[in-house]
């Protein structure tokens, strides 16, 4: 069963309100996040003509061009996070929950999502797991382990 469905199913039966919360990604969406947006039309490339560079030093180039691909990453990560809390609220409502709303943070994932639940005086949060295995979960800590150690309210966590 899927988070979401999960957590929509619980808010149909206690009557109770739902917010699906997203953590955007740290630094450059892989490549293929990025072809996709670009084929869906999700992020545009800038339409103004670019200024001519003849009398701009190289290292100069450099940064514009640098400043311009962070922009465009950034553009995709949001529009992503947004089509992925968009369908998980449209799940939720086919399911049967009344009132959902949905909110998308940056910054580290465990203490984003706490933050979301503290916001929203959550009673819950469900949480699912990404199953990166006992080496990498042991190196960079398991979110829905710090999650479910520092919340304020109970936690389920969808396996």
């Amino acid at each position: 069963m899927s988070v979401i469905k999960a957590a929509a199913e619980i808010a149909v039966k206690f009557g109770a309100e739902l917010t699906v919360g997203h953590v955007l990604l740290h630094g450059e969406p892989p490549s293929a996040f990025r072809r996709m947006t670009e084929v869906e039309h999700i992020v545009r490339e800038p339409s103004a003509q670019k200024p001519d560079m003849k009398n701009v030093t190289g290292g100069m180039v450099a940064l514009m061009s640098n400043a311009e691909n962070k922009r465009i990453s950034q553009d995709v990560m949001d529009a992503l996070a947004g089509r992925i809390t968009n369908h998980a609220v449209e799940i939720a409502k086919k399911i049967g929950v009344e009132k959902v709303s949905s909110q998308i943070e940056a910054g580290d994932t465990a203490n984003q999502i706490l933050k979301i639940a503290e916001k929203v005086d959550a009673d819950m949060i469900v949480i699912g797991t990404r199953g990166f295995g006992p080496i990498k979960a042991l190196l960079m800590g398991s979110t829905s382990q710090k999650i479910t150690q520092l919340a304020r309210c109970a936690c389920l966590t969808i396996k």
